[in-house]
């Protein structure tokens, strides 16, 4: 079954209109190359931690939000925590093993990452980015 659509003035009008309409139901006006790489997508980083080491698997990052995988690849219990401007997030707690995430928008600035297990952090299981 098809509609007819009977349009009343400048067919180039109707025409126009039609494909603003179209351009705002498919992408909202905004494409995803048009937006910064950072912004367009959420931007993953292996996090490995073992007994007491904390290894990413990028050292640069630009604002955007990212997702923090985070592998233990040690047997003691590990996590992560990350706090630096307008954020504060904590992972939760995993056992030897096992993976979790943490999903942060990070801002320019500096940020401290570290497991928030016990005294993990003071024997090394730290580090410090910069978001540029």
């Amino acid at each position: 079954m098809s509609a007819a659509i009977r349009f009343i003035g400048t067919p180039r009008l109707a025409i126009g209109l039609i494909a603003a309409a179209l351009t705002l139901a498919v992408g909202g006006g905004t494409t995803a190359a048009a937006m910064p790489r950072a912004w367009a997508t959420d931007t993953p980083v292996t996090v490995t931690e073992r007994e007491f080491s904390l290894t990413l698997s990028t050292k640069t990052f630009s604002p955007g939000t990212y997702i923090f995988t985070i592998n233990n690849a040690g047997t003691a219990s590990h996590g992560l925590s990350i706090k630096g401007p307008g954020v504060n997030s904590t992972s939760s707690i995993i056992a030897g093993g096992k993976t979790t995430k943490l999903t942060v928008a990070l801002k320019k600035g500096t940020y401290e990452l570290w497991c928030p297990v016990d005294n993990h952090r003071s024997m090394g299981m730290m580090t410090t980015i910069s978001v540029k």
